[in-house]
């Protein structure tokens, strides 16, 4: 069966290209694949899996870049990755409720769950010990896909395909620690590292109704931290003179840091909170001010099911969408962008747009 549309797409490339319906008769879709150290991407053609009872067959419209991708890239050459996917369903199983053709829905990092453990029954499902992800099989990095609907999310129709893909995963993410660790729109929080997860912590911070520090070792983001809602900056390379206290800190950054510069910008109570990839196993705290201040050092993982759907709910209300630089869904596209994240220069989210020629 061969993946067609009905007439041509007359979108400009730099926008979500328009779907048209699919006639799928022989399950053929393109994907691309990462080269060898994810420095490049090579284009395929695969088979899109049977449809089961609870799936949908989906025309992916884009898909954002996460670090997250840029790593297994670099690790797995031949893998599809990609979990930031926004796509409009064409087909579903018999058995699947929550959604129906023609919607534009989110998608990409939980790919199944249990759905009978602790977790999975306590809405939890996204700690799950069982849970699979988007590198369990092909990522977004395709013009098609066909995932569990049990883990897919209904875009507002006020968001726009393009923005809602980095809002499946740094925007559920930074989200999911606010609502998860139940911060009080009173509190004081800082946000470290100002890139794809860091812009959206602060505009979520801001729109929780919390005083956001933006804290960030580049002089060079200090407009843009103000601008998306900050209420003050403090640049690492500087000597840290500010008089601010934070209830929690939002660590978004990738890589290792000074931590006991972080602690004590903490209040005593304060809590820690990493969403962040680190360089190092192993974190050394200092021990004396978690013991005496009574801190906390937590992680934080993307949000569970219903906390996603509430992050899209309340992105919508408060009009809140990443900043994003748009790529062609091409070979060369993929590896532009993915090069802009590793170097970490992309303002702020990279997100590719699957072009006419391979819109469905």
């Amino acid at each position: 069966m061969t993946l067609i549309t009905s007439e041509p797409v007359v979108a400009p490339v730099v926008e979500a290209p328009a779907v048209e319906t699919l006639s799928i008769e022989n399950p053929t879709y393109t994907a691309f694949a990462a080269g060898p150290g994810g420095q490049s991407f090579v284009q395929k053609q695969l088979e899109l899996p049977k449809l089961g009872l609870f799936d949908v067959a989906v025309a992916i419209i884009c898909c954002g870049v996460c670090y997250t991708d840029t790593m297994y890239a670099a690790m797995a050459e031949g893998m599809v990755v990609g979990h930031e996917i926004v796509g409009r369903v064409e087909f579903k199983g018999e058995a699947v409720t929550n959604v129906d053709i023609g919607d534009t829905i989110g998608f990409g990092y939980i790919r199944s769950t249990c759905l009978e453990c602790q977790f999975c029954l306590s809405g939890q499902e996204n700690m799950c010990p069982k849970r699979t992800t988007f590198t369990d099989g092909i990522g977004g990095l395709a013009n098609a896909s066909v995932w569990d609907s049990r883990f897919v999310y209904k875009i507002p129709s006020s968001i726009e395909p393009r923005h809602a893909g980095p809002l499946t995963c740094a925007g559920a993410s930074v989200f999911g620690a606010l609502y998860g660790y139940n911060i009080s729109p009173t509190a004081t929080i800082g946000v470290v590292g100002l890139g794809g997860l860091g812009h959206l912590a602060i505009k979520f911070a801001k729109a929780w109704g919390c005083k956001v520090v933006a804290i960030s070792s580049s002089h060079e983001k200090k407009k843009d931290a103000l601008a998306f809602g900050a209420h003050e900056f403090i640049c690492t390379k500087d000597p840290i003179t500010t008089t601010t206290k934070m209830d929690y800190i939002l660590n978004t950054h990738v890589g290792d840091l000074p931590w006991e510069t972080f602690v004590s910008l903490l209040i005593t109570n304060g809590t820690l909170i990493n969403l962040g990839i680190a360089a190092k196993p192993s974190m050394e705290i200092p021990y004396m001010p978690l013991l005496f201040n009574q801190l906390k050092v937590v992680g934080s993982l993307v949000a569970s099911r219903h906390v996603v759907n509430k992050m899209f709910e309340f992105a919508a209300r408060h009009n809140i969408k990443p900043e994003i630089e748009e790529y062609d869904m091409t070979a060369k596209g993929c590896r532009e962008g993915f090069r802009r994240v590793t170097e970490q220069k992309a303002r702020y989210r990279v997100v590719l747009n699957v072009p006419r020629n391979l819109a469905l």
